[in-house]
């Protein structure tokens, strides 16, 4: 009992460290959820407004351009006037808008896109300048067929050489509503990526310290609380012992004395195992006297049980003892396990004895013979199943040994037969017969019987022919 004292002591240890380890891997998922949540808000509301700002460039940078014109702007470009005012207007909005990296006229057909107005050429870049084929972005690859067809795409945003960009196309329409190019402008994102990671670092940091004091007064509230009765409990049950009845007192007294009042769950479970401890002496010394009574009530009821089983006179089994042998037997044949022979014994002339010398006389030839009987087959169950009638089940080394064993009865009675210098009464004799079990022909024990019956029948009738009446 004292090794279950000590589990459950270990167990409590464990909790005080497991119980805030789960608080604290708990807090520590709960934050970076919360970050994350934030994190992707906080981008998507900048990628928005980003969103909106290209939109309204590309818008006033469509309101420049004739879009009927757009070939020719590709075509002489620096030559015309308009194409140069055009120019000026888009530098302006560059400059009033510190974001932008690029702006730029495409027209986009199946080969291609073709540059019409490029400020990054005329700012001496490496952009190229009007009039150049270039392959369609891979970013916009996924919406070629979109943007040759001149529909409008979403904002696309991603890593490049020049850093993360959002790059934004609007579609420029004529009058009959085809599209003629796209106005384009790419916002350089890494200022934005930049504050991303500095908001995140700093809510980081805000929430590691929020949640480090939440999680210091909650872990002392649980050891206070929940794991510090618990813990004081298990120490308790430590040492508990329960050899004797004063041992069970004692185990309650101390525990009496912890005094729990939390007014919780926890005070609850101290009553209830308090409450179960003194249940628990309650019934152990109610159950000490039961047993007395039980072994007491076994004893009476084993006596009666070897009664409704043996015969009085002999101590063999009787009738009652053989129909539960026939059982058995039954069970046996009926799960292919049948291996056994009966022996059938009847006594020769027991009224004889009976009337002439006293049933008391009879009585000790009764149990003589039944003696021979039980000496000739040792360990194999007898039963008495009449005045004078005896049956034996032979099974195992009784079975193998069946016989010689039955011939050795024969030639025993025999021979007390034939000693006249013994009392009529002390002079046994009997008539038997034996039978085996046959697999396959025989389907009850009866059958067996019956052949045993018919064989100790026939040797009687001979032994009346050879020896006549008794004596």
């Amino acid at each position: 009992m004292k090794s279950k004292s000590q589990s459950l002591k270990r167990k409590f240890r464990s909790l005080a460290f497991r119980l805030p380890a789960v608080f604290v891997f708990s807090y520590i998922v709960l934050m970076v959820i919360v970050m994350l949540l934030v994190y992707f808000h906080f981008r998507s509301r900048m990628m928005n407004e980003y969103t909106r700002m290209a939109e309204g460039i590309t818008n006033l940078m469509a309101h420049e351009l004739d879009p009927s014109k757009t070939v020719e702007y590709m075509d002489k470009n620096f030559r015309m006037k308009e194409y140069n005012r055009i120019l000026d207007r888009y530098y302006d909005l560059m400059y009033n808008y510190p974001d932008v990296l690029y702006m730029y006229v495409y027209i986009i057909d199946e080969e291609g896109e073709h540059v019409v107005f490029d400020l990054d050429s005329e700012l001496g870049g490496e952009a190229d300048p009007p009039g150049t084929l270039r392959e369609i972005d891979p970013s916009e690859q996924k919406y070629r067929e979109d943007l040759i067809a001149g529909r409008e795409i979403p904002a696309v945003a991603g890593d490049t050489a020049d850093g993360y960009l959002l790059s934004y196309a609007r579609p420029v329409y004529d009058g009959q509503g085809k599209c003629q190019c796209y106005a384009c402008v790419d916002f350089s994102m890494d200022y934005l990526k930049h504050q991303d990671m500095v908001f995140l670092m700093e809510l980081f940091w805000i929430l590691l310290l929020a949640n480090g004091v939440i999680l210091v007064i909650d872990i002392f509230l649980i050891r206070k609380n929940v794991v510090g009765p618990l813990t004081k409990m298990a120490a308790c049950t430590s040492e508990f012992a329960y050899e004797t009845e004063a041992d069970r007192f004692h185990n309650i007294q101390i525990m009496e004395e912890l005094n729990i009042r939390t007014n919780d769950e926890i005070e609850d479970v101290y009553n209830v195992f308090l409450s179960d401890l003194k249940e628990g002496v309650y019934y152990l010394t109610n159950l000490s006297r039961a047993k007395i009574t039980i072994h007491d009530t076994e004893e009476k009821l084993d006596r009666v049980s070897q009664k409704a089983y043996v015969d009085a006179l002999t101590g063999v089994g009787n009738k009652t003892a053989y129909n539960k042998e026939v059982k058995a037997l039954t069970l046996d044949i009926v799960n292919g396990r049948g291996k056994f022979a009966i022996v059938m014994v009847d006594i020769n002339n027991l009224k004889y004895v009976n009337d002439t010398f006293g049933h008391k006389a009879g009585d000790e030839y009764i149990k003589g013979s039944c003696s021979m009987i039980c000496g000739m087959f040792p360990n194999a169950p007898v039963f008495r199943m009449g005045g004078d009638e005896f049956v034996v089940v032979l099974k195992k080394e009784n079975y193998d040994d069946r016989q010689l064993r039955f011939e050795q009865l024969l030639t025993a009675f025999l021979a007390t037969y034939q000693q006249p210098e013994k009392e009529a009464w002390e002079r046994y004799s009997a008539s038997a017969g034996m039978s085996e079990f046959v697999p396959g022909e025989d389907k009850t024990v009866d059958q067996v019987l019956k052949r045993a019956d018919d064989a100790m029948y026939e040797y009687k009738m001979k032994f009346k022919q050879k020896y006549g009446s008794y004596r």
